[in-house]
């Protein structure tokens, strides 16, 4: 009973400590998608399995624009280290509370609520990706830090059933 207890106790302190929006309230510089997410940029990053091992590297090519009704799309362009390639088109939609969008693309399902706040963008979303003879839904949370020199350090989280089943580490270089 006393072990069960502590697994609860620590479960509980674990899902509190997490990191929230909130956190990034007074950092610097200011992510604004519209101006970040605007012409060319590039990617270079690695994926992690549940254990931390690096499993694959991939780089890419983005560009980004905004229409005149404030619609952003994100071509996004990538190539792993097996030679695999990879293209998704995000669909950004402002919502009517400032600092927050939809994102849509081929892959994801459903939609993605994307948050801007001080240095930080948050995207949530689902993924169908690729496995064996079908596919699996994979739940991502995606943290954009943008750095004073204009770098975006990128760290996502994928999960299934609420476990972690891997790890995306990017940065992100505007050209």
């Amino acid at each position: 009973m006393k072990t069960v207890l502590s697994l609860c106790i620590g479960l509980f302190l674990l899902g509190c400590s997490s990191m929230q929006i909130e956190d990034f309230n007074a950092t610097t510089p200011e992510f604004i998608p519209q101006k970040y997410f605007s012409g060319k940029l590039k990617a270079y990053g690695v994926v992690k399995d549940s254990s931390g091992k690096i499993i694959r590297s991939f780089k890419g090519d983005l560009f980004g624009s905004w229409d005149a009704d404030g619609i952003g799309t994100l071509d996004e362009h990538f190539v792993y280290n097996d030679g695999e390639k990879q293209h998704r088109v995000w669909k950004l939609q402002p919502t009517a509370e400032a600092k927050k969008f939809i994102g849509t693309a081929g892959d994801i399902v459903g939609e993605a609520p994307m948050i801007a706040n001080g240095n930080t963008v948050m995207i949530d979303y689902t993924m169908r990706v690729p496995y064996g003879d079908g596919t699996i839904d994979i739940d991502v949370r995606d943290w954009l830090h943008l750095q004073e020199d204009g770098v975006i350090i990128n760290h996502s989280k994928m999960k299934k059933f609420g476990f972690e089943v891997g790890e995306l580490v990017i940065t992100i270089i505007k050209e």
